[in-house]
């Protein structure tokens, strides 16, 4: 069911079954408590500030998408796209967020999230009638099933702005910082996301530095689990991608993975990893890992038997972390090159 504070908007949401997709494979917290955080008061009077530059068309993928004013009724049916909008403008032009942006260890900006009249329910399947009860003037959204291209022509002839993310453009620290920037632009908030963007960057690039001149390149394994699935990432997986950048020679790379592969036992054993790196999905721990890593065939494999598997939250470490992918790359690097830290 729809939570929400505002009485007008609980009579035309209570119906609603909206999607607030969780990120494929995990990939669904810079805390909102952050004291450089600036008021939302101060980002709407910068936003107004700029006003001689609108409409203005933002590029997302290869789609063109006018916004006509600053937006104050944002409706994010993501997890990644509603924790950056918060960040960027507060909870104040926030209308909607998906669940997962007020879960504990899914959410990045949960204290401003828990503020927002309206938090989604999970879905699958956008209806744009339901979107459009919420009276938005801007849309965001992440495309990981048919109906949210769809939802986002609907809801572009009804005339609300709406911008479709590709997961790829929250996967990795670069893609992060891309689409902060693409965020400010479209919300009127440049100087904030150009702020931030800029911090992740820098701290990325302090890390490279310090792993740069390191000797080693552990090789790694990266997992993942998902119900009762245990999965080593692929390419392209936000760990295997930050496992890569903290100067580490990832398994998936060399085997040619595009995708994630069953955690077979065996598999494991023939590419014998110098590191295991585990995905903690919401506080779950090692405990969905322990079947396969307790079993008696890995005991000689390198990383389980030198004591180097290593939990790193997804919380800092997937497509839903946002600006905390430096954080997580912190972590990998320092498990893979404690001597550089």
């Amino acid at each position: 069911m729809i939570r929400s504070l505002r009485p007008v908007a609980l009579a035309a949401a209570a119906t609603l079954a909206i999607a607030a997709c969780s990120p494929a494979g995990s990939d669904e917290p810079a805390g909102s408590g952050d004291p450089t955080t600036p008021a939302a008061g101060e980002q709407t009077d910068a936003a107004a500030g700029g006003a001689e530059t609108w409409p203005r068309t933002v590029t997302v993928g290869d789609r063109e998408v006018e916004v006509v004013a600053a937006p104050e009724r944002i409706v994010a049916l993501s997890t990644e796209t509603g924790d950056l909008a918060l960040e960027l403008v507060g909870h104040e032009r926030v209308a909607a967020v998906a669940s997962g942006s007020v879960t504990e260890g899914a959410g990045n900006a949960i204290e401003e999230a828990t503020q927002v009249e309206t938090i989604l329910p999970p879905g699958t399947t956008p209806d744009p009638e339901q979107i459009l009860s919420l009276e938005p003037d801007l849309v965001l959204m992440t495309s990981r099933h048919d109906g949210e291209e769809a939802a986002a022509d609907v809801l572009a002839e009804s005339g609300i702005p709406t911008l479709v993310f590709a997961s790829e453009a929250f996967s990795s620290p670069d893609a992060v910082a891309a689409s902060v920037r693409l965020l400010g632009e479209a919300l009127g908030a440049e100087e904030v996301a150009e702020e931030r963007a800029a911090a992740l960057e820098s701290q990325v690039a302090e890390i490279e530095a310090a792993v740069e001149g390191s000797a080693a390149s552990p090789r790694v394994l990266a997992l993942m689990s998902r119900g009762d699935s245990v999965m080593i990432t692929g390419i392209g997986s936000t760990l295997t991608t930050l496992a890569e950048l903290a100067g580490g020679s990832p398994v998936a790379v060399e085997e040619g993975w595009q995708g994630t592969v069953p955690a077979d036992p065996e598999l494991v054993v023939a590419t014998a990893p110098d590191v295991i790196l585990v995905e903690e999905f919401r506080g779950s721990g090692l405990e969905p890992f322990e079947g396969l890593l307790s079993s008696e065939a890995l005991a000689q494999v390198p990383a389980i038997a030198n004591d180097q598997v290593h939990v790193i939250p997804s919380a800092i470490a997937s497509g839903s972390a946002g600006l905390r992918l430096g954080d997580g790359l912190a972590m990998i690097a320092e498990v893979l090159h404690p001597d550089a830290f």
